[in-house]
């Protein structure tokens, strides 16, 4: 049984999540609900938990406090939280799971199967490190988890010159070495908007940082920093010149 422990000050959502649990949750032991960072802290030294069911805002301190403070995760966590904000965008670049309140079963459901295919607690450890790193951040300052067929990498985002869409997988390319990825270009698109990438072309998502020039043409084609010619397609033309002015 995944020995699990849930932390959120309200009490309507730890009802939920022990409904859930109950429901589809069969592999899950609830040993203990706590509503304070402080008491989760103290809970989990003591009772030392597998998983961890962890809200974001808890009265005047956050999830992040209650990690920051352990130091050490021989843990998985879920992370719930009720507002779309920008922590999502850091648990998207670390991978890390979370649920949105109020919680929808499938997402329970589709968040416990992740969790029973979880890599080890040193991975999760890995991944909550950089989660905590990137939240010090700025975007383009930020590092992202790659998923591997051997494992993962972590890249630091500005050092990605841009990414190549080949069927549902994903070249991505920095100035040394290139990844591929089994995820759709698309993911990468609504993941790294925000620091500053842009899709030129239905297969390709450029980092704008890396553009060494633009080089005119119907569409015309951008020189990238790794020396690599991409078309600009007719149709994102206008808008990808605008960045300029």
């Amino acid at each position: 049984m995944i020995k699990t422990l849930i932390v959120d000050d309200e009490q309507h959502c730890i009802d939920r999540i022990k409904k859930l649990i109950d429901d589809y949750g069969e592999n899950l032991q609830i040993i203990a609900t706590c509503n304070t960072v402080e008491d989760a802290l103290k809970t989990t030294k003591k009772l030392r938990p597998d998983l961890v069911f962890l809200d974001i805002e808890i009265h005047d301190k956050t999830g992040f406090d209650f990690l920051e403070h352990l130091g050490a995760f021989n843990f998985n966590v879920i992370f719930t939280t009720a507002f779309d904000n920008y922590a999502i965008k850091a648990f998207k670049y670390s991978a890390m799971d979370y649920l949105l309140k109020p919680i929808d079963n499938d997402d329970f459901i589709g968040a416990i199967k992740r969790l029973e295919k979880r890599l080890t607690p040193l991975d999760t450890e890995l991944q909550i490190k950089m989660l905590l790193n990137n939240l010090q951040k700025e975007d383009h300052k930020k590092m992202i988890r790659i998923p591997t067929s051997t494992g993962f990498e972590v890249l630091e985002i500005k050092d990605i010159v841009h990414c190549e869409a080949d069927t549902s997988y994903t070249h991505i390319y920095t100035k040394n070495n290139k990844i591929l990825v089994s995820k759709p270009i698309k993911h990468f698109e609504d993941l790294l908007s925000d620091a500053n990438f842009f899709r030129i072309h239905n297969s390709h998502l450029v980092n704008i940082d890396h553009i060494k020039k633009y080089t005119k043409g119907k569409g015309g084609y951008v020189t990238m920093s790794n020396n690599a010619n991409i078309d600009v397609s007719t149709r994102r033309k206008e808008e990808f010149l605008k960045l300029f002015k």
